[in-house]
């Protein structure tokens, strides 16, 4: 892991999530980008009028170095921190700067009472969760950085057998000698596990060879609830999932945002980017 790209609106959230990814780009030695997407408002009046894009841009610089300078100050030179912002509209412009800087991890805050609820659906996070492409890792903004020594891998053993797409995963496990949990919910009276779960766990066996890894099987009607009572069960620091292969987030995007979906265990949620 060499870039972290940390986006920020400058709200109490970002500044948690930005925090994280701090402790995370130090205990890799990657370099963190803060990014922050501006746009021009419009001014009431009988003609209407913009606010010069420079003086804009030049406020928003001076936030992120403010940012910087309360780094810099609590992590000295274990740190390289850098500061860039854009004008346009938030999801598109740090998808393309990620891909621009060369991010290896876009690090997000979100609100709410947990890593997904019915206030976040269609926020910049989700989107970015589904169309990024490079791995999201969410942060609720009540969370704090501690050691991830247990992480729930979310799979419903529809997968991809590219093994980069588990890379960061794996980095993970490594950095923090993570024990990772392959987790699958189930609808209850399923019997577990099929044939067909068998040979993709073999699959995923051989893609996270290297790890210390188990396999885990939960009944539950509802794939949120199943994720929650086990992460409580286990102690579990980090949910990880494939958001494009993954039963969870189809059915999240389809639904109704009326709907509430949400893993209250607030604790860190790691979208792992589908490569096409």
């Amino acid at each position: 892991m060499k870039t972290i790209l940390a986006p920020t609106d400058f709200s109490t959230s970002a500044d948690n999530a930005i925090d994280y990814a701090a402790e995370i780009a130090k205990a890799t030695n990657a370099k963190l980008v803060l990014f922050h997407v501006y746009n021009i408002p419009i001014v009431p009046a009988e003609a209407p009028i913009a606010m010069p894009t420079e003086e804009i841009e030049k406020d928003a610089m001076a936030e992120l170095q403010k940012i910087k300078q309360r780094l810099d100050m609590k992590h000295g030179e274990q740190l390289s921190v850098r500061c860039e912002c854009e004008l346009g509209f938030p999801v598109e412009e740090i998808n393309s700067f990620a891909k621009t800087c060369n991010a290896d991890l876009i690090v997000m805050g979100m609100e709410g009472t947990g890593a997904l609820t019915e206030k976040l659906i269609g926020s910049i996070t989700t989107a970015l969760i589904k169309k990024a492409n490079c791995p999201v890792l969410a942060i609720d903004e009540h969370v704090q950085f501690t050691s991830i020594g247990k992480i729930a891998f979310a799979s419903d053993y529809n997968q991809t057998n590219n093994k980069l797409v588990l890379a960061p995963l794996k980095e993970f496990a490594e950095l923090f000698k993570s024990h990772i949990y392959i987790l699958n919910v189930v609808p209850e009276g399923e019997e577990i596990p099929s044939i067909d779960k068998a040979v993709e766990g073999i699959k995923l066996e051989h893609l996270l060879e290297g790890t210390d890894h188990s396999f885990h099987f939960k009944n539950n009607k509802n794939i949120v609830d199943g994720i929650n009572q086990f992460v409580e069960e286990q102690k579990i620091n980090m949910v990880a999932i494939i958001p494009r292969k993954h039963q969870l987030f189809q059915n999240l995007f389809q639904e109704s945002t009326t709907k509430r979906m949400a893993f209250h265990t607030k604790i860190p949620l790691l979208a792992l980017h589908e490569q096409e």
